[in-house]
């Protein structure tokens, strides 16, 4: 005769309900950890998108400044409620000018020649931004940009022709 007796029904349910149990927790986890890792992402996706504006504000401000840092050429106007880098230039003979301002929560661009009206619509939006503030004393050029989340960035630039010198190239 054998010492063993057969397994009854009961042992094997219970077990079977912790495999469901155990299962069921690691789905529950396995799904929450899905969920945060979402939401990490998307808030890095965010302020790298944010970081990159704030970049490409400063960076573009600066740059254009520079690629247009000749005798005179530099000036700044009040247009509206904002300010307006105005960078003139002459090709063969024909005046023309580039605005750079704020206008409907962007900073633009607009190159138009000298003698036509300005009409802000029509500039190439170049980043998001509230306002552009822009004074210019001697060789001396500071700028103040709002940026869509509203923190201010401050730059300046010293133009190096504003004495009638040449630009560097």
């Amino acid at each position: 005769m054998s010492r063993f007796k057969p397994a009854s029904g009961r042992g094997h349910g219970m077990s079977g309900a912790f495999v469901f149990l155990l299962l069921g927790v690691f789905a529950l986890f396995s799904t929450l950890l899905v969920l945060l890792s979402a939401q990490l992402y998307r808030s890095t996706v965010e302020e790298t998108r944010l970081h990159n504006e704030q970049r490409v504000l400063g960076s573009y401000l600066l740059n254009i400044v520079r690629g247009n840092d000749a005798s005179g050429a530099v000036r700044v106007e009040r247009i509206g409620e904002t300010d307006a880098l105005c960078f003139d230039l002459d090709a063969d003979g024909e005046d023309y000018v580039t605005y750079v301002y704020c206008w409907d929560g962007a900073l633009r661009e607009l190159f138009a020649a000298a003698d036509e009206p300005f009409a802000p619509e029509y500039g190439e939006e170049i980043c998001p931004a509230r306002s552009l503030r822009a004074t210019l004393d001697g060789a001396r050029l500071e700028m103040v940009c709002v940026d869509a989340t509203g923190r201010a960035h401050r730059l300046c630039a010293a133009l190096r022709c504003a004495d009638g010198g040449e630009a560097l190239q």
